[in-house]
């Protein structure tokens, strides 16, 4: 790397008591690189490491990522984290434990990690506050910016007899280094990371995680180096004494570089405070003060909670027609897997999923439920009542269904008043439950005809699931078994929901 002395880059070679990945993470770094990588491959890359496995589960579970359901095991908490993300944590788990399994008595670790898990999670919270796809990788790159300090100390641990690094601003720091080692730990540590093959833009974040206005960043990287930094500034009102100058000063850069207004990083402090003891957790630390946490949140929503509601207002319409701008191109991008009529998936679209689901249950032994549902007595409706109050009805059920399921599961309109749900990883206890509060919830539900007329709802459901009690051999059974279910209520009066597993058992 460019600007690198020599004689550091070789005293950082030669080094041995610096810790290199280990194993587990330099599979990790390989699958990011690879395309081509599934969900499958990364589980059975983390299932071989407890350690590591239980802390995706934890986090999948965990306040910061926890949906309407709990991740019961590794592929439903895959499923929550995304393919990306996954593998982003888990990096992110088995670094740390690398470089936190060998305390030092010169400098002081808990003030280092302190000052990494605080920006860590302020990254993830601004990335997704700007609408980045990428918060997990921002968090990465904010836990490891300060990297080059473990480095410094191990290759020259007088740099910093005299200093208390963790008390003075990261800028005064690295220019105190650099008059110690003509280079800063933020260059020691691109350097580092670059020889660990982790991906340039975290390289680039890192080398310039000084840099808040990004300037010297490349056009491609500027936006994820440019938070990186700026988290690295928030991490610092923190564990520096609030100072009003400084809090209104890094407000305005938060405003100006992301669009955040100050009410809401206002805001935001108070998320940090909830979300700062949960990272924490995860990561094994004990190294916050509680009561430091909630009185730092209260100065900061003090200092910058502001009363322009122009500029509110604003923002805010701003962010709506970005909103509805970025749903207008996903709906184009998806166009071809939606129903015209409902909005949900259409057959071709759930075939798609449901072979490539099929194949990694089969392979892991994860379960996979389906659920067929029929509008029960769809033609009479229509016949005596129009077809506009059939499109109405079939409408509202693709809502009532898409309303009562998780985001990873996946609803889809099969053909006329026939839908089908597919839950990866729900065996048949929660995919029961599932099917009962659909049929309940359409009871309520009522569309309205042409002469005012009230119209009920009713549904029958039919429930295949392979797990341990059924194995299918394909999908074309898989199908044939939730829709012999859905025969098996229709035959029996209709408005209910029959498993296959209860047919067998008969």
């Amino acid at each position: 790397m460019k600007n690198m002395p020599e004689d550091i880059a070789a005293r950082l070679k030669t080094c041995t008591s610096f810790p290199s990945p280990p194993p587990i993470a330099l599979q990790v770094i390989e699958l990011a690189q690879n395309p081509e990588t599934d969900l499958g491959t990364v589980a059975n890359t983390i299932s071989a490491d407890p350690a590591l496995t239980s802390k995706v589960m934890r986090i999948a579970n965990s306040a910061l990522y926890a949906r309407r359901r709990q991740s019961s095991n590794l592929r439903q908490a895959l499923i929550v984290l995304g393919l990306n993300a996954t593998l982003t944590l888990a990096l992110s788990f088995t670094l740390v434990a690398t470089l936190d399994e060998d305390p030092e008595k010169g400098l002081d670790l808990d003030a280092y990690w302190r000052r990494a898990l605080l920006a860590a999670t302020w990254g993830k919270l601004l990335a997704s506050e700007s609408g980045r796809r990428d918060p997990e990788e921002i968090f990465l790159a904010a836990l490891l910016q300060d990297i080059g300090m473990l480095a410094v100390h191990k290759i020259a641990p007088e740099v910093y007899d005299e200093i208390s690094p963790f008390q003075m601003p990261h800028l005064e720091l690295a220019e105190y280094e650099k008059s110690q080692l003509k280079v800063d730990h933020r260059m020691i540590g691109a350097w580092l990371l670059k020889e660990w093959r982790l991906p340039e833009h975290i390289v680039r974040a890192v080398k310039y995680s000084h840099d808040i206005a990004g300037n010297g960043v490349e056009a491609e990287f500027r936006g994820f180096a440019r938070i990186v930094s700026i988290c690295s500034e928030l991490a610092d009102v923190w564990l520096l004494t609030p100072d009003e100058n400084v809090m209104k000063r890094v407000g305005k850069d938060v405003n100006r570089h992301l669009g955040i207004l100050p009410n809401r990083l206002a805001e935001m402090f108070e998320t940090i405070g909830q979300q700062v003891p949960v990272t924490q957790g995860i990561f094994e630390m004990d190294i916050f003060d509680g009561g430091q946490l909630q009185e730092i949140s209260d100065t900061a929503r003090e200092i910058l909670t502001i009363r322009n509601l122009h500029a509110i207002q604003d923002q805010a319409d701003l962010r709506k027609r970005a909103t509805k701008l970025e749903s207008e191109n996903e709906e184009l991008k998806d166009e071809s897997h939606r129903d015209g009529l409902t909005g949900v998936h259409n057959r071709r679209g759930f075939e798609a999923r449901l072979d490539k689901e099929f194949e990694m249950s089969s392979v892991h032994h994860w379960p996979l439920s389906m659920i067929f549902v029929d509008v029960d007595r769809f033609k009479q409706i229509n016949d005596n009542h129009g077809h506009q109050t059939g499109d109405a009805m079939l409408q509202e059920v693709g809502t009532l269904l898409a309303d009562n399921v998780r985001e990873q599961d996946l609803v889809a309109r099969y053909g006329g008043d026939e839908f089908v749900l597919l839950l990866p990883g729900s065996d048949d206890q929660e995919v029961e439950a599932v099917a009962k509060r659909l049929v309940d919830t359409a009871r309520a539900k009522t569309v309205r005809d042409g002469n005012g007329s009230d119209v009920s709802i009713t549904l029958s459901i039919g429930v295949a699931t392979q797990g341990d009690q059924t194995r299918f051999g394909s999908t074309k059974e898989f199908l044939a078994a939730a829709d012999e279910a859905l025969y098996h209520s229709k035959r029996n009066g209709r408005d209910r929901a029959t498993t296959y597993v209860s047919i067998k058992a008969a």
